[in-house]
């Protein structure tokens, strides 16, 4: 009679199970947020999104605050969208930010993006809206509310922090956005020379 402690049955059942499956390599783990634990869930990387999002809020040549938002969009095949947009009121950088996840957030909603991993270089957004940091400002709790009721609007989402050299396309498109805008209630004419 051979004795095999219980552990080692119950981790062969696993084991054995987990080989009879199969798993495609082009598929990956998707990281759920939210609450308290972790919830893993098998999803082909072919369904999966990237947004890209990042805010500036800087003080142009007349010293007006003025503030743009960007989001850059991934698809699952490598296709890319750029989306700038100048905010019309002037805001911090954090709101900034914020405006800029939640046009990023609303785009693929009306896309039908199912799955989606979010990533910014603003480690406090990130934080806030993984709840690992509270809200203390009044000023960003409505831009926060919205943003993490669109993130629970998808089946998968996944919100990352990354350096930013990692965001450097969207850093650009918006800083660029934010140079261009004009400040309020200002006025530029341009005018076209004809042949």
């Amino acid at each position: 009679m051979i004795f095999v402690p219980k552990k080692a049955v119950k981790g062969q059942a696993i084991a054995d199970f987990l080989s009879e499956q199969h798993i495609p390599w082009s598929s990956k783990f998707y990281e759920d947020i939210p609450d308290e634990g972790f919830e893993l869930n098998y999803v082909s990387h072919h369904q999966i999104w990237q947004l890209y999002f990042d805010g500036v809020s800087q003080r142009n040549h007349k010293r007006a605050v003025i503030a743009g938002a960007g989001a850059m969009l991934i698809d699952p095949y490598g296709y890319v969208l750029s989306r700038a947009y100048s905010l019309t009121k002037p805001c911090s950088n954090n709101v900034a930010g914020y405006n800029a996840l939640i046009i990023g957030l609303q785009l693929v909603q009306d896309m039908g993006v199912k799955y989606l991993e979010a990533h910014s270089d603003s480690k406090l957004i990130v934080n806030q809206i993984r709840g690992e940091y509270e809200v203390h400002h009044n000023d960003l709790m409505p831009y926060h509310k919205v943003a993490t009721r669109l993130s629970q609007s998808f089946e998968g989402f996944y919100i990352n922090y990354i350096a930013r050299l990692e965001n450097t396309h969207v850093d650009a498109l918006v800083s660029l956005t934010a140079t261009l805008a004009l400040a309020p209630k200002s006025t530029r004419c341009i005018t076209m020379a004809s042949r």
